[in-house]
């Protein structure tokens, strides 16, 4: 048993490459977007035109952090739930944390999208 586990070292230095991946994928997004800024300035264009929030994409952008936050909020009901599951009622762990992960976040998502059509 302890030989497997010594097996799975290579996962969090995949994870660690994989994060900085990311870091590095946004930082190289701002800076592009910071030379067509400074090209639109140079040419005289105004860059707030050009990159300007429309109150649609504002709304879409807080309907998005809303279903991630009930997402959260699922995650984190399931894993409590599935662990008093897990100790009330003998269950496997990884069976009584998926199921009700599942559950919470499938009901916080039909919610949203109840709230989201009203």
């Amino acid at each position: 048993m302890l030989g497997d586990l010594k097996d799975l070292n290579f996962v969090p230095i995949f994870g660690m490459i994989f994060v900085g991946w990311l870091f590095y994928l946004k930082f190289r997004e701002k800076q592009i977007k910071n030379q067509e800024k400074i090209t639109l300035i140079e040419k005289g264009i105004d860059p707030s035109l050009v990159y300007s929030k429309s109150k649609d994409n504002q709304n879409k952008n807080h309907k998005n952090n809303l279903k991630i936050g009930l997402l959260l909020i699922g995650i984190a009901l399931g894993v409590m739930v599935g662990y008093i599951l897990s100790l009330t009622l003998g269950i496997p762990d990884f069976v009584a944390y998926s199921t009700m992960i599942l559950v919470f976040c499938g009901i916080l998502l039909i919610y949203f999208h109840i709230s989201k059509t009203e």
